[in-house]
């Protein structure tokens, strides 16, 4: 943990189809199966009484607006080299964010309200079945996702260069609200959705995913309005009405088995509605395995002209209670020097710090503390909208709005618009996305299946050195339908 804060900051914590909602790829096409409950919980299997198998999915994104990099390949980013280094301890005094910037030679386009979004998401096996009208799921994921917003463009400084930065010595600003949260957990999952209405021109579902979450890591630093902060130097943060949060759930220890363990236990559930338009009154008939004896199984397709979803994904919490520290500071005033080295030494550092400083320095300030703390989850707004204008090919749009919990502790997702062009056959699958990431910034990416197989990027241009790099992302999965083995 002791270079957590500054990940979070710069690289967001972790390094898609968890938090990132991106909608696009595998989980948006028809035939997303399992996946296709991750953005909502009313979709289902294309074929009928068919079983979909996810064996593995692996996605990691991360966006931000203020930071970039100026082009190049991918592999220099990610390269042992470059990890060694940022993780090496240092001998010559040189803090994390001075080797962070030597190695990248990181830029910088500050607008007034900067976010960074990151997100880590391993899907184990999962499983989606139909039963008639009925359709059954279980998923298994583990899951690292981090929000920051509104964050100022003096604090995004500080962030890289501390409280010395010359671009920062008078200046006083107001932290605006800020936010940045993290969270790390288990997800277990149980979908069940059902098919309410089927007529000559619709068919129509209704879905519920329930979640039981075990949280492994949690960090939450935010100002709840009003606080001030100013540059006064020699080091020095003036901090002026101060009103922050500042909590987590932890360890010391190098022990995998420690880093690990469980801290806090919650739940979350997504509701969604799936409508279609039928392109013909009666589903398509095919046959599975021809060749098998007695003819080989037949199933059956519903083709649609266009077909509309939306959902309420991620609506809990976890309640962290074990090596968890809750602390919030109001009315908070006065000096602290130095508090960006004790930001770049990690979380605990920067604990003690604050509370050294501020818990009891003058008699206006009130102080609590507690030992454990609800964690909100990202909760959001999807919207699909899926036509098909002819065979096998498609037009998409896809979005996904944040709708965080008011007055409480609760990570934020980001606001994505995508529209997508799609061609999708049995065997293969290829898509071209566009993204407008906070409504702000277009990105371009690109996703194929083949097969059971399936890959693919939102930041295509970034991830080959033909853009200024200011978010990357990358899935692959393995993914079966199991309905061509006959009598499934």
């Amino acid at each position: 943990m002791k270079k957590l804060l500054l990940i979070i900051f710069l690289l967001g914590s972790g390094i898609k189809s968890g938090n990132a909602q991106f909608q696009t790829g595998v989980c948006s096409s028809t035939r997303a199966g399992v996946m296709g409950v991750t953005i909502n919980p009313a979709n289902t299997n294309y074929l009928s009484n068919g079983t979909d198998v996810l064996l593995f999915n692996y996605g990691t994104t991360l966006m931000n607006n203020g930071y970039y990099l100026t082009p190049r390949p991918v592999t220099s980013i990610v390269s042992p080299t470059v990890i060694n280094k940022l993780t090496a301890k240092s001998t010559n005094g040189e803090s994390i964010n001075e080797t962070f910037d030597k190695l990248f030679s990181l830029k910088r386009s500050f607008k007034t309200n900067n976010y960074i979004f990151a997100d880590a998401t391993i899907y184990g096996p999962s499983f989606l079945m139909n039963v008639g009208k009925h359709s059954f799921g279980l998923l298994t994921s583990l899951k690292a996702v981090s929000g920051t917003t509104q964050m100022p463009k003096e604090l995004a400084i500080f962030v890289l260069k501390g409280s010395t930065a010359i671009e920062l010595q008078g200046k006083t600003f107001n932290l605006n609200n800020f936010v940045s949260g993290t969270m790390v957990y288990t997800d277990l999952a149980l979908n069940y959705s059902y098919q309410i209405v089927d007529t000559y021109k619709s068919r129509q579902r209704l879905g519920i995913t329930a979640h039981y979450l075990s949280g492994i890591n949690s960090l939450d630093f935010e100002d709840r309005g009003g606080t001030k902060w100013s540059f006064i130097g020699d080091s020095t943060i003036y901090m002026d009405k101060g009103h922050l949060y500042y909590n987590y759930a932890a360890t010391k220890s190098a022990s995998m088995s420690e880093l690990l363990a469980t801290r806090g236990r919650g739940f979350a559930f997504d509701i969604g509605y799936n409508y279609i338009s039928k392109k013909k009154s009666r589903p398509t008939r095919t046959t599975i395995c021809p060749n098998i004896r007695y003819g080989g199984a037949t199933r059956e397709y519903q083709q649609y002209k266009w077909r509309f979803g939306a959902s309420l994904m991620d609506i809990g919490m976890i309640t962290y209670d074990k090596q968890t520290d809750y602390n919030e500071y109001t009315n908070a005033s006065g000096p602290s020097k130095n508090l960006d080295k004790a930001f770049y030494l990690g979380v605990f550092a920067l604990d003690r710090k604050l509370w050294f400083d501020y818990s009891s320095n003058t008699a206006e300030v009130k102080y609590t503390s507690n030992t454990k703390y609800t964690h909100f989850t990202a909760t959001r707004l999807n919207v699909q909208f899926d036509y098909n204008f002819k065979d096998n090919y498609y037009v998409s749009f896809n979005g996904s709005h944040r709708l965080p919990m008011p007055g409480v502790i609760a990570n934020h997702a980001p606001n994505i618009l995508s529209l997508a062009a799609r061609y999708e056959s049995t065997k293969y699958q290829f898509e071209l996305p566009i993204s407008l990431i906070e409504y702000q910034y277009p990105i371009i990416g690109f996703n194929f299946r083949v097969g059971p197989f399936y890959m693919g990027t939102n930041h295509l241009p970034e991830m080959i050195g033909l853009r200024n790099i200011r978010g990357l992302d990358i899935f692959a999965g393995l993914k079966l339908n199991i309905s061509n083995l006959r009598g499934t």
